[in-house]
C-alpha cells in the first residue's frame, strides 16, 4: 500500500484524492474480493446463519468500499448511492428471497451481467478528474457479489474452482490454448475484429505488461466470466439437455452474443470470435469438470490478443 502511495503521489501530484481515497477503497475491496474466491473463506461465511443475516453482510460489504472512496474523494451523489444500495441489495438477496427455480437463476444471470453491459459503475463511482478510472471498484465489487451469492447463498456446485489451477489445468488449459490459437486469430484477423499490433518498447516493459495482463485476466475478468459462462449456463446445460455437444454449442453461442455490447452495438465481428472462444472453453469444461481449465485457455489467449493486436 505504501508502495502505491508513492507511485501515485508521483505520477500524478496533483490528485491526491488517489491515495486518500481510491487506494483505501481498492485495499477493502481487494481483501473482499480475495475472500469470496478462497473456499476456506467461504467455508467461514457459510457458517454464519440465518441465510438473511448472510445476504445482509455481503450487502453491507458492497457499499463500504464505495463509501471508503466517495467520502474520501468527496464525490458522493445520492443519486449514485441510492442506485448502488438497490442493485447490490438485489444481488445480494436474490437467492434468499427468492425459490431455486430455473427461472430466477435465469434472472440472477441477467442481473449479473446487466451492470457491465450498461457500463453503470462509471456513472457511480466518481473521481475528481478522469485520468483515473474508479469504476474498477465497481466491477471487483459485482464479481465477488456474485461469486459469494452463487456458490454459498445459491449453493451452486459449478466443479473446480478457485484462484490458482492445479499443475494438470494448468497444462490440459495450455492445450486447449494451443489448439484453439490459430483459428481463433485466424477468423479475427479475417473478418478484421483485429489487426497485428504487438506492444514496442524496451523488452523489461512489454514482459511487465505482458505479465500484468495475464494475472489480471486470471484473477478477475476471466475468473467471474468462466465461473458464470462455463461453471454455471454450461453446467446446466449440460445437466438438461440429452447432448453434450448440443450443451456446448449453445453455452458458446450465449457467451457469443454477450459480446454484441463490446464497444458498439451490434459487435457482430466479436461476438464471432467469442462464440469461437467459447467453443473451445466449454468443450474443456465439459470434458474436465474443472472452471481452472477454461481459464486457463481464456487468459492465454486474451493475453495474446492484448499484446499482438489491437
Amino acid at each position: 500500500m505504501l508502495a502505491a502511495d508513492l507511485v501515485y503521489s508521483k505520477q500524478f501530484p496533483d490528485s491526491p484524492w488517489i491515495t486518500r481515497a481510491l487506494l483505501p477503497a481498492l485495499a477493502v475491496e481487494i481483501g473482499c474480493y480475495l475472500a469470496s474466491v478462497f473456499v476456506q473463506t467461504r467455508n467461514w461465511f457459510a457458517a454464519f446463519r440465518p441465510a438473511r443475516a448472510q445476504a445482509a453482510l455481503l450487502w453491507f460489504s458492497a457499499l463500504v468500499p464505495y463509501l471508503i472512496f466517495s467520502l474520501g474523494a468527496k464525490t458522493l451523489h445520492s443519486n449514485a448511492f441510492y442506485l448502488l444500495v438497490a442493485l447490490t441489495a438485489v444481488f445480494s438477496f436474490w437467492h434468499v428471497i427468492l425459490p431455486r427455480r430455473a427461472a430466477y437463476d435465469f434472472g440472477f444471470l441477467v442481473i449479473a451481467a446487466a451492470p457491465f453491459i450498461t457500463h453503470v459503475f462509471s456513472r457511480i463511482y466518481i473521481g475528481p478528474d478522469r485520468h483515473v478510472h474508479a469504476e474498477i471498484l465497481g466491477q471487483l465489487m459485482w464479481i465477488r457479489l456474485g461469486i459469494v451469492a452463487l456458490l454459498v447463498l445459491r449453493e451452486w456446485d459449478p466443479g473446480d474452482f478457485g484462484l490458482w489451477p492445479a499443475l494438470a489445468e494448468w497444462r490440459i488449459g495450455a492445450i486447449y490454448y494451443i489448439i484453439a490459437v490459430i483459428p481463433i486469430i485466424l477468423l479475427a484477423l479475417g473478418i478484421h475484429d483485429v489487426r497485428w499490433s504487438p506492444l514496442t518498447g524496451d523488452w523489461w516493459r512489454v514482459s511487465g505488461i505482458a505479465v500484468g495482463t495475464f494475472f489480471g485476466f486470471l484473477w478477475v475478468t476471466v475468473l467471474g466470466e468462466e465461473l458464470f459462462f462455463r461453471g454455471v449456463i454450461t453446467r446446466a446445460l449440460l445437466n438438461h439437455l440429452p447432448s453434450r455437444t448440443l450443451a456446448i454449442i449453445i453455452s458458446a453461442l450465449v457467451f457469443g452474443a454477450t459480446h454484441l455490447w463490446f464497444h458498439t452495438f451490434p459487435n457482430w465481428r466479436q461476438a464471432s470470435v467469442a462464440s469461437l472462444l467459447g467453443l473451445v472453453c466449454a468443450t474443456a469444461y465439459a470434458r474436465t469438470g474443472s472452471v481452472k481449465v477454461p481459464i486457463v485457455t481464456h487468459t492465454l489467449i486474451v493475453t495474446t490478443w492484448r499484446i499482438f493486436f489491437k
